[in-house]
Parts: C-alpha cells; structure tokens; sequence
C-alpha cells in the first residue's frame, strides 16, 4: 500500500507522539488567525488525543525539475519547520466556512467566520475551521465531514 519511505515517516512520527496515528490526511491551504500561514500544504494528522499539523519545505520546480536559484537557496535556508501538535480536549468547534471568510478573518481582528449555508458551499471554495480555547486554525482537506465526525469521537472518547 505505502512505500518503504512512507511506512518509515509514519513510523517516525507514531514514536514522537507514543501512540499509532488513527487519522491522516493532507491539507491543501492552511492558515492561523495571527500566525502562521501555508500555501503548499499541510500534514494533518492524530492518535486521538492530540491533533498535529506540520509541514515540511517544498522546493520550487519548472517542469518538474527542482530549480537551483539563489533565490531558491536562500529561501530553503530562511524555511523554519512548522509542527503544531493541539490537544484534542481544547478544540472547542469545527465548521466549514468559505475561504473568502477565511482570509476576512485572517485580516481583520474582529471579524468571526461563520459556518457556510448550504448553497454556499456549492458556490464557494470552502475551508475547515478549528477553533481551540485560544486560538482559530484554518485547512483545506479533502473530507471535511470525515475529519469532523473523528474528532468529535476522539473527544468524546478522552472525555468518558
């Protein structure tokens, strides 16, 4: 199913958190109210007690080649690795929003994102929005309604 490379990254990532991973998935767009902020994506992924998001640098290509410009050195050189793990306990909600709501909220300090009607999502590009305590994420996956149902039963199942 995975290659010997994959299994190997995964099994890396099972020993940092001590538990298997339950879910998986990789976000597209991802964005932090007042942080930071993605545009080639994301790995997303839990063992039902705590949600990771973590990224890794993704070299500019033309055509498929990896370019080697001093533009591109240095920005390998200024990349700083994003690993944020968040406790599944203190994710307080997780909606669908439009993106266009998204960057709003993103650029104005007090401006909520609300959850999309369902015409809007058949107009709109729509993003997920997790909400903790103290702080608003936003990702794009492929399977917002997967993602949701997991986490509210991995919190459910912390709080019994």
């Amino acid at each position: 199913m995975f290659d010997e490379e994959t299994m190997e990254f995964i099994k890396e990532r099972e020993e940092k958190l001590g538990a298997p991973m339950l879910w998986r998935s990789y976000a597209t767009w991802y964005a932090e109210k007042g942080r930071e902020r993605r545009e080639y994506g994301v790995f997303v992924y839990t063992d039902g007690e705590t949600l990771v998001f973590e990224d890794f640098f993704r070299p500019a290509t033309l055509l498929g080649y990896t370019l080697e410009t001093k533009r591109e050195k240095q920005r390998k050189k200024d990349y700083v690795k994003m690993e944020i793990p968040i406790p599944i306990s203190s994710i307080t909600q997780i909606s669908l929003v439009t993106k266009g709501r998204a960057e709003k909220a993103l650029r104005e300090d007090g401006f909520e994102a609300k959850e999309c009607s369902t015409l809007g999502r058949f107009f709109n590009r729509t993003v997920t929005m997790v909400k903790t305590i103290d702080r608003t994420f936003f990702i794009e996956i492929p399977e917002h309604k997967v993602f949701k149902e997991k986490i509210q039963n991995y919190r459910e199942r912390s709080a019994k």
